[in-house]
């Protein structure tokens, strides 16, 4: 499959600052929910495109969304 099939987005889920220290399982896939919603309104062209995967990170306190994208 070729690169121009995929397409990776990095977004925010949360941060230290932004929320509480617990997060319950509705909590977060409402976040995800959110993320992939600003995520597809950032970034037009991603009309297209489904989305394959999330992975998440945690960089620097932040809670952070890798969406795979692909066609």
């Amino acid at each position: 499959m070729g690169e121009a099939a995929r397409r990776h987005v990095v977004l925010p889920v949360l941060s230290e600052r932004s929320s509480s220290c617990t997060l319950s399982v509705e909590g977060l896939i409402g976040r995800l929910q959110h993320v992939v919603r600003e995520a597809r309104a950032q970034h037009p062209d991603l009309q297209d495109y489904h989305l394959h995967d999330v992975n998440l990170r945690i960089e620097g306190g932040e809670l952070r969304a890798v969406l795979d994208f692909r066609k």
